[in-house]
């Protein structure tokens, strides 16, 4: 099975399980990779969240109800996972301009339903991605940290390089480095009873102790790293976008569940490195 047979199979889990609660741990399971970020992997090969098309199509079902049946509006609500009228109505509001009742009523009105979604190579245009594949043992790094932020929360992480470039840690951290390296950047993803939470930690880290810096610890693993040549935020999120949306679905390889995301900074280039197997 290929990585987008995988891709399509999951939107037929989501397709089948619309009545029930739908577990994003057990759909990444079918690409082979953590809930966090088979989120993050569908958010940018289709430009919205999971949780956002699974609503679409539970109230694109819906509609299709209210037109065709005469089932009672609080048990449709209920059959797509809706806990009230209430919150059913809000929801259909937003995405049909009108209540379930108004929705019923309009038999005549021409309604945009939202389809099921499949996945097709799009092999046009694609880009040579230059990469490397990496064995690294477990090592321990040192810095300072955003705190728990959500996984888009950028500003906090330019407010944390702001941070550590005027309080004279970031030359700390350079000056106390070996190697090319000057300095490391890890998202650590966090999960709680093997579910992501959508939030995590950003850190700033020096292979060199400090009273004052926290303590991460990189797992062994084999990492693909893509290189940069600048050390811009707005071309590593672009790099980021790349290696999910268009170099991840087309490689031999899948993405190692909860491991983080690992950036290496040199003098006038870095790395951007993912777990894989």
């Amino acid at each position: 099975m290929n990585y987008y047979d995988s891709l399509n199979k999951l939107i037929d889990t989501i397709e089948k399980n619309l009545e029930t609660e739908i577990n994003y741990n057990e759909l990444a399971k079918i690409i082979g990779t953590s809930g966090y970020t088979m989120q993050r992997i569908f958010t940018f090969l289709t430009g919205m969240t999971v949780t956002e098309y699974i609503r679409r199509r539970r109230l694109s079902k819906a509609a299709e109800e209210l037109r065709k049946t005469n089932y009672k509006v609080i048990d449709i609500a209920m059959k797509y996972q809706y806990d009230s009228p209430i919150s059913f109505s809000n929801a259909f509001k937003k995405m049909y301009g009108q209540s379930p009742a108004n929705f019923r009523k309009s038999t005549s009105m021409e309604i945009n339903f939202f389809p099921k979604m499949e996945f097709n190579p799009d092999i046009k245009g694609k880009r040579a991605m230059k990469y490397r594949i990496v064995d690294r043992e477990e090592q321990t790094f040192y810095g300072k940290t955003t705190g728990l932020i959500a996984d888009d929360d950028k500003k906090a992480i330019q407010d944390l390089y702001k941070r550590v470039k005027k309080d004279g840690t970031m030359k700390f951290i350079i000056n106390h480095n070996t190697g090319k390296e000057e300095y490391f950047g890890i998202y650590q993803p966090i999960y709680e009873k093997s579910r992501y939470t959508g939030k995590g930690q950003y850190y700033v880290l020096g292979k060199t102790p400090r009273e004052d810096f926290v303590e991460v610890k990189l797992p062994k693993s084999k990492w693909a790293c893509f290189r940069l040549p600048n050390h811009e935020q707005r071309d590593i999120l672009k790099l980021g976008d790349n290696i999910y949306e268009k170099w991840l679905p087309n490689s031999e390889y899948y993405l190692i569940a909860k491991y983080p995301e690992f950036e290496i900074y040199y003098e006038d280039y870095c790395e951007i490195c993912i777990a894989v197997e």
